[in-house]
């Protein structure tokens, strides 16, 4: 396996990495059966149709259509989008809807040269982080600023009253998209939904349909590899990050890349009813210990504060830990939810649990390749310089 599968180095970027999880996003049991779902029928999407215009502020001469957001806004958007912002971690779906020369402006941490280029998107099109910085972290927007790089619209991936507001003060219309996770059928529809309206705002349909096509052949190649294996290990993800630095007993009982594989995640279990979709998680010591998982996987991001913690005595008993089956994987929530390393993370997670069923698939190159088809280049090396990346690791 390549060189960039083997054990991280150890802690000495510690502190270097405890400055870069300030990028990662606010992010909102049993064994699952590996199923190829029709993710083409509604899940049951509701939306609040509220209605909000700025027809005073529309420029007369300019032809607009009319679209309902992913907050249930009716808004008024220019039939042709020639200039657009994303705020509040929604430019990553531009970005994969192949609408990068469209962009006028980034967020700060995304045009942050220091840690802009450890997100995928970015990191593939550095270009975009020489751009005008319009918002700081999601938040304290430059309206100013907004306005002199004259986007035809605005997207934001939160609710109907930071559009309004945004919408109001710069007299440009703002669409709500969702940013959140995806990993249950509710949610992958509501991803779906926004990627194509993101597709049509942009003219980009067909590179929606496209994206959404080879996320679902993706999906169900995994499902099939892990179907023909008879084992089913006991996993457990660690360092599910949301908005901070979070260690052993953060996890996500619907992580998108165990449930493309039905793999047998502790925390999904009905019994213990921590979360009917993907979501940020904490669990008490105890009932990680009582799980005793036989792998853990970690985002790699959070590994010198779960190294830390187990050197406590009663975290060296768990299995996963006593039998060195502790492996790190891409962030998935890093600055908003990144589709691609989840898909990536799946892949290798899968050559891990079922060698077998993935002997052909080197992870690395799987990365690459998922990377390439979303953001137009492969970034995967490039992150693991930052020792985002693959690989086994022990306790000390």
């Amino acid at each position: 396996m390549d060189k960039n599968l083997k054990k991280p180095k150890n802690i000495l970027f510690g502190m270097f990495m405890l400055v870069l999880i300030t990028i990662s996003c606010g992010c909102m049991g049993g064994a699952a059966t590996p199923v190829i779902i029709d993710e083409d029928k509604d899940n049951g999407v509701t939306i609040n149709n509220s209605t909000n215009t700025i027809d005073n502020n529309l420029d007369k001469n300019v032809e607009y259509i009319e679209i309902t957001d992913m907050a249930g806004r009716i808004v008024k958007v220019p039939k042709k989008v020639n200039r657009v912002i994303g705020l509040g971690s929604s430019l990553r779906e531009v970005i994969y809807l192949g609408a990068k020369d469209k962009v006028v402006g980034v967020e700060v941490k995304e045009g942050d040269k220091k840690v802009g280029t450890r997100m995928p998107y970015i990191a593939a099109n550095k270009e975009l982080m020489d751009l005008t910085q319009v918002s700081k972290a999601s938040s304290n927007y430059y309206y100013e600023r907004i306005i002199k790089v004259k986007p035809d619209v605005i997207f934001i991936g939160f609710n109907a009253e930071s559009a309004d507001d945004i919408q109001e003060k710069v007299g440009i219309p703002v669409v709500v998209t969702y940013i959140n996770p995806t990993g249950t059928g509710t949610q992958n529809n509501k991803y779906r939904q926004s990627l194509r309206l993101m597709g049509k705002i942009l003219d980009k349909e067909e590179r929606a349909e496209e994206i959404l096509s080879k996320m679902k052949e993706y999906k169900t190649d995994l499902a099939l590899r892990a179907s023909k294996s008879d084992k089913k290990p006991s996993i457990y993800v660690a360092g599910r990050v949301f908005g901070g630095v979070t260690g052993l007993t953060t996890t996500d009982p619907h992580l998108p890349s165990f449930e493309f594989l039905g793999s047998n995640n502790r925390a999904n279990n009905v019994a213990y009813n921590i979360s009917e979709v993907s979501n940020d998680c904490t669990v008490n010591k105890e009932q990680l210990i009582s799980w005793n998982p036989e792998y853990i996987f970690a985002n790699s991001a959070t590994v010198p504060k779960i190294a830390k913690e187990l050197k406590r005595p009663e975290f060296k008993s768990l299995r996963a830990v006593s039998e060195n089956k502790m492996y790190t994987i891409l962030p998935y929530c890093w600055y908003g939810f990144n589709e691609d390393n989840a898909l990536a993370n799946s892949y290798y997670i899968g050559k891990v649990l079922y060698p077998e069923q993935f002997e052909d698939i080197d992870p690395i190159e799987k990365a690459d390749e998922i990377h390439t088809f979303f953001n137009g280049k492969p970034v995967y090396n490039e992150l693991s310089e930052y020792n985002l990346k693959f690989g086994k690791w022990e306790a000390e």
